[in-house]
């Protein structure tokens, strides 16, 4: 690694702590200038703009999102069902560690936000529609589930529930409301365990 490259990396990894822990408004270049022990200059030289900086820290986290989401659909070893569950909540995990950062890009950074929505609305659209797909091959799912459509309810849930103003509506994290509402998708989609056959009833005898 070059010595350019290890100081983007320093600049990427610190903008990120920074944006998480307070937030994509009330961080400035100079902040970040001051705490990596760098000249403006040398950090404009990297990235010409804040929301520059912004945008590549967002691609950065979602990549490494996706990268710990295929690593869930791809472990065979472990149950179809437990793998969903892992899926679910480091979905949820990682969200409720971005509210901060989210409801400042909602709210002070449209076009940061809608870059956020977009990147969010590929990933998981291509990881989760092969992941049903194969839920239903394995037969853990329903044979007449038709993956494209559960993965476009679950993008249209998110995109209208998992906003930060709608989170605070309703009084609820993202990590509460993952799971119940891909719950309500899920639990319809699910194989059921076949029970007992219903006991044969018994036929009346003759009237009195």
């Amino acid at each position: 690694m070059t010595e350019a490259d290890e100081a983007r990396t320093r600049i990427l990894e610190k903008a990120e702590q920074f944006f998480l822990t307070h937030g994509y408004s009330r961080v400035t270049m100079d902040d970040l200038a001051t705490e990596l022990r760098m000249s403006k200059k040398t950090l404009y030289r990297h990235f010409s703009s804040k929301e520059a900086l912004g945008e590549v820290v967002i691609e950065a986290g979602l990549a490494r999102l996706g990268a710990a989401l295929q690593a869930i659909i791809e472990d065979e070893r472990v149950e179809f069902g437990v793998r969903l569950e892992t899926f679910v909540r480091t979905l949820a995990g990682r969200y409720g560690s971005s509210a901060t950062l989210l409801r400042d890009l909602q709210r002070d950074a449209p076009t940061l936000w809608q870059k956020l929505a977009e990147l969010r609305r590929e990933s998981v659209q291509a990881r989760f529609g092969a992941f049903l797909a194969a839920g239903v091959k394995a037969g853990a799912l329903r044979a007449d589930v038709e993956p494209r459509l559960v993965v476009r309810m679950m993008l249209t849930l998110v995109d209208q529930l998992l906003r930060p103003d709608v989170l605070e509506e309703l009084e609820i994290t993202a990590e509460q409301l993952y799971p119940r509402m891909l719950g309500v998708i899920l639990d319809g989609i699910r194989m059921k365990p076949e029970g007992p056959p219903a006991p044969a009833r018994k036929p009346r005898g003759p009237r009195a």
